[in-house]
């Protein structure tokens, strides 16, 4: 099962990345004679639900698919609001919300809450309370949005 289910999870990744998205998580489950194919993804700018309609069709079409992987159910799905952001390219959609974030630097205490201002592959930049902190890259664990209601 592990070979096959590498191989649908690569076939799966190729079309996500084709239609401009990304895999953030992939899962297989069986119950009975089925198969469940859970998978959560993204866009830099943040996934529309026309784009995971588009998706699922374009997964659902797939001929390799089919012949790897029979009698299947195909569940898409973006990441909640809550889903951890770990990579650059979950936070530019980000800018001008706040954040909490989770990190290793020793010159502020972990977490810290502050309105994400810029972002750059090396480094994070945050307004907390009137004074912008630098946050590198390679310091950082994740962060979650600050939902307010």
């Amino acid at each position: 099962m592990t070979v096959v289910k590498e191989n649908v999870k690569a076939i799966i990744e190729r079309i996500v990345e084709e239609n401009g998205a990304y895999l953030i998580d992939f899962a297989i489950t069986a119950q009975g004679k089925r198969n469940f194919i859970k998978i959560v993804i993204q866009t830099v700018s943040g996934i529309t639900l026309d784009e995971i309609a588009s998706i699922t069709r374009a997964i659902n079409s797939d001929e390799a698919l089919d012949q790897l992987f029979e009698g299947y159910h195909l569940e898409v799905t973006s990441p909640g609001i809550d889903s951890k952001l770990t990579e650059y390219r979950d936070f530019p959609r980000n800018i001008g919300r706040t954040l909490k974030i989770y990190h290793t630097s020793s010159s502020m205490k972990s977490p810290i809450n502050g309105i994400l201002v810029e972002v750059t592959e090396e480094k994070l930049v945050l307004d907390i309370r009137g004074i912008q902190k630098v946050l590198q890259f390679n310091e950082l664990d994740y962060a979650k949005v600050e939902i307010k209601w």
